[in-house]
């Protein structure tokens, strides 16, 4: 259903009028941002299937444009925590320098040597763009899993051990998560700072915006140094409605408990991650 015309696009984008499909995805682009301002992270997990199911972009390039446009949407939610002191630099010093290099490392050297087809299983042929599909939807359900099971709304009040050493770790594992499917790090992020470096809640969703902006911005500079190519009116139409939901969810942030709003964006994120499966391999089925 063509509602009405828009400038054609690069081949990337495969569809050149505003349909419904867009609409729902830039409705989806407002989504991303709305959680990231409110919950310091996980919009990024909604930024691939809106890329990929609702403007038709193939899944690898789908992630360089994650990480442009997370890293923006970010910057503008980290903007406002730094001017209300909300960011614990020295826990985002442990933390940042071990995932940026993790980052910059998948995006610069490991994505454009994946193998076009990564391996067979059964006579399942499974290619780099599946590949990167089922490692999100694996992420999704890791975060869905930690959003639902979430327990005492006031954790993040607690006094925690400080361990820099689990932090810094725990800053690779999900910088190579983030650099492999351009999304996955703000949702760790937030209960790794409350855990592991004893930054209290409102503190650690600052941090990890400011973490998430530059871990982005480093992930997506090592893929420019692999020539990706974005179609940029495109990527600037997206992220004006990206930055706009994470104003409203800045604003929103100050009324609303983030607990309970954290385990019905699990349920949602985990119904996404269950689509992602039953699409992709139903699809290859037929």
């Amino acid at each position: 259903m063509i509602i009405f015309s828009l400038p054609p696009f690069s081949p990337h984008y495969k569809i050149q009028h505003l349909d419904i499909l867009h609409i729902l995805g830039y409705i989806g682009a407002t989504l991303t941002g709305l959680v990231l301002g409110l919950l310091g992270g996980g919009g990024a997990l909604l930024s691939i299937p809106v890329l990929v199911y609702l403007f038709h972009i193939e899944p690898q390039l789908a992630t360089s444009y994650s990480l442009i446009l997370i890293a923006l949407s970010a910057s503008s939610g980290a903007y406002q925590n730094i001017r209300k002191n909300l960011v614990d630099y020295n826990a985002a010093l442990y933390y940042g320098i071990p995932s940026v290099i993790s980052v910059y490392i998948v995006r610069r050297w490991v994505m454009p040597n994946l193998p076009k087809v990564m391996f067979t299983v059964g006579g399942y042929t499974i290619d780099k763009n599946l590949f990167i599909l089922i490692v999100l939807a694996l992420v999704m359900f890791i975060a869905a899993y930690k959003m639902i099971s979430s327990g005492n709304a006031n954790d993040g009040e607690k006094e925690h051990e400080v361990n820099h050493f689990r932090l810094a770790f725990f800053a690779v594992l999900i910088g190579a998560f983030l650099g492999l499917v351009g999304a996955g790090g703000g949702f760790l992020m937030v209960p790794a700072l409350i855990y592991f470096a004893n930054v209290h809640t409102k503190k650690a969703i600052g941090t990890s915006l400011l973490l998430v902006s530059i871990n982005s911005f480093i992930g997506f500079a090592g893929d420019l140094r692999s020539h990706v190519q974005i179609d940029w009116p495109f990527f600037f139409t997206f992220l004006f409605f990206s930055i706009a939901g994470v104003f409203i969810g800045h604003y929103l942030a100050t009324y609303i408990h983030n607990n309970k709003l954290r385990k019905y964006f699990g349920w949602f994120i985990l119904i996404t991650a269950v689509f992602i499966v039953v699409k992709e391999f139903s699809a290859r089925m037929m």
